[in-house]
């Protein structure tokens, strides 16, 4: 239950991120900078953070650059291309389009991790891809 409460509530502040990331970037803004300001400020609230938790740093050194490779393949480039489509296209149609993102975890989950693909999970995925060609279309 933990799990769907912290998934709820991810949902709502990344439901909230493309607003303030529309209007920064309506300006002058360019969609590099506005990442390497994004994750500089992300990067420095974690700091801070695990300074206050106590959290350590040291851990098994495989398993930090994997999530580092995340970082990049997430923070970078999948922001890039973002905040190149939220710039210079409308919020209500990018957001949805982007979180059709559970369709592609799911089919790689499935492929690269082995998890198992129920007849529920692709009726769900098979709604998100049919949302996002609803929402696509709507324009």
């Amino acid at each position: 239950m933990k799990a769907v409460l912290f998934a709820l509530l991810s949902a709502l502040v990344w439901g909230t991120a493309p607003l303030i990331f529309k209007i920064g970037l309506r300006g002058e803004v360019p969609p590099l900078v506005g990442i390497f300001y994004h994750n500089l400020t992300a990067a420095l609230f974690a700091f801070v953070s695990i300074l206050l938790v106590r959290e350590s740093l040291s851990y098994p050194t495989r398993d930090l650059i994997i999530v580092s490779f995340g970082g990049f393949v997430s923070g970078l480039l999948g922001l890039l291309l973002y905040y190149k489509a939220i710039k210079v296209g409308e919020v209500s149609v990018v957001a949805p389009i982007v979180a059709s993102s559970p369709l592609w975890a799911s089919l790689l989950a499935f492929i690269l991790l082995g998890e198992a693909f129920s007849f529920m999970k692709l009726l769900g995925t098979i709604l998100v891809v049919l949302g996002v060609i609803l929402i696509t279309t709507s324009r």
